[in-house]
């Protein structure tokens, strides 16, 4: 149910991101620190200096025609993004090398932690929810934090613009119309947005904030299902629901919900707190 947050703090290994008002360029800026990406800074800084292109070079020099579409030349790729910070240049490069469908295989699949952050930030530019919000929604219990971290700001992205421009652009209008507090007014857009999509997961979710915000918390919880429907793996629906159930007094459903929550992020310290919270406050009934 929740928006996605502007900068926040994040664990050592994790790339912090900052999402785009629009969500048709997910990120405005990143906030790099080499050690955040696990690589040492002065050998990044030798490889990928001034001579970016000539590192380029070199390296496909050494691959050979199976590894050009494979998880090395998406990790040369991704370490000249940390180096250059050119989000355009990045797009450019793996999308004339990698389809969807292979960089949907190297998250899943690739051992490599930085080839996996690569999809990741890939997927998030240009990932299509039909295809890759199942990866993505995988990539939440990823043992590396960094792709927890970057898969959990790729999927909002997906979110935000799994439908038609203008119902994507819609979308945006009822987002900024809860920022702006303007409850009614952003009921209003989602209902007729609900209407004209009615398989649209985000629009579900966005009026369920609306309506948490407004205190109307049985409808909340409903859209929070509709969403979860739509999008099993969508954390801020689930973890909203819980929030309406316990509004609602209904701790059990909530506790029930969280654990449901932890199985789509399972690293998630706060939520493991809040079910060790819940079921202390239930009591035996609540343990398992």
């Amino acid at each position: 149910m929740r928006n996605p947050p502007g900068d926040r703090p994040r664990d050592r290994g994790v790339i912090p991101i900052r999402l785009a008002r629009k969500a048709s360029v997910w990120i405005r800026a990143f906030a790099f620190a080499a050690a955040a990406a696990g690589i040492d800074p002065g050998r990044e800084a030798g490889a990928f200096g001034p001579n970016t292109e000539a590192s380029f070079r070199s390296s496909f020099g050494v691959l050979s025609m199976g590894e050009a579409h494979g998880s090395p030349l998406l990790v040369v790729y991704f370490n000249a993004f940390l180096a250059d910070r050119d989000l355009d240049a990045f797009r450019g490069r793996v999308t004339a090398r990698y389809s969807e469908g292979t960089l949907d295989r190297i998250l899943a699949d690739s051992p490599d932690a930085l080839a996996r952050r690569g999809a990741v930030l890939a997927l998030g530019l240009e990932g299509r929810f039909g295809t890759s919000n199942k990866t993505l929604g995988r990539a939440l219990r990823d043992p590396d934090p960094g792709v927890r971290s970057m898969a959990e700001d790729a999927l909002w992205s997906l979110w935000f613009r799994a439908d038609t421009p203008e119902n994507n652009a819609t979308l945006e209008a009822v987002r900024d119309l809860i920022g702006l507090g303007r409850l009614d007014q952003a009921v209003s857009q989602a209902n007729q947005l609900v209407a004209a999509a009615p398989s649209f997961a985000e629009a579900y979710n966005q009026r369920a904030l609306a309506y948490y915000m407004q205190g109307r918390l049985a409808e909340s919880a409903r859209d929070c299902r509709e969403t979860l429907k739509r999008n099993p793996v969508h954390f801020g629906a689930i973890s909203g629901l819980a929030k309406c159930q316990l509004g609602l007094n209904r701790p059990r459903e909530a506790l029930e919900t969280l654990r449901q929550a932890l199985r789509i992020t399972p690293y998630s310290e706060p939520l493991r707190e809040a079910v060790k919270a819940l079921e202390a406050e239930i009591g035996p009934e609540g343990a398992r």
